[in-house]
């Protein structure tokens, strides 16, 4: 019995010791997910992206927008069907990683966050956003690093009430492969 006890306090301390800054909310504006960000060092210069040269992929899943005339609908899944797994290549510098924008976490007055967590590499967030007459709701879940992140984002929306809604569902990944050359587009 003792043996067990000494093996799950061994085990909650480490447990303890891995778990680092994070960040917990619900129902909270912009402006409060900022602050706690902040104070919290969940986004410190080692828990941050590396500066350099990043890769990202975007995979659009599924996109649906109700009403859309038929000749626009056809030419948007062309362009689906063309950019299926569209990567591009930006650069990171080391000004951008030590003083992210502070609306990194979207400025905007209308948005509201029905839950935002952050922290030991994992991010899920569910933010609404209402203005004129029409409601934006946006999920983005997945894991982070250094050096590498992966997120599953939604999107749905409607106008005026209108119960047909918009929406898209997208998968990005992005790592960093290197240093940055100056040429990057």
């Amino acid at each position: 019995m003792r043996h067990s006890v000494y093996l799950a306090a061994f085990i909650l301390a480490l447990v303890g010791c891995n778990k680092g800054p994070a960040v917990e909310l619900k129902n909270a504006t912009a402006n409060e997910v900022t602050s706690a960000v902040k104070q919290s060092g969940v986004m410190t210069i080692d828990t941050m992206i590396e500066p350099g040269l990043w890769q990202s992929t975007v995979e659009v899943s599924e996109m649906s927008i109700p009403g859309l005339p038929p000749q626009y609908a056809e030419k948007m899944k062309q362009n689906m069907a063309e950019r299926r797994n569209h990567t591009t290549r930006h650069c990171i510098t080391a000004a951008d990683v030590k003083k992210p924008k502070e609306d990194f976490f979207g400025a905007d007055k209308s948005c509201k966050y029905q839950h935002f967590a952050m922290g030991s590499g994992k991010i899920d967030i569910q933010m609404t956003c209402n203005e004129d007459g029409t409601t934006q709701t946006t999920n983005m879940s997945g894991t982070y690093t250094p050096t590498r992140y992966s997120m599953e984002m939604s999107s749905s929306g409607s106008e005026g009430g209108n119960e047909s809604r918009m929406s898209m569902k997208m998968h990005v990944d992005s790592q960093r492969i290197g240093k940055c050359t100056g040429k990057e587009g």
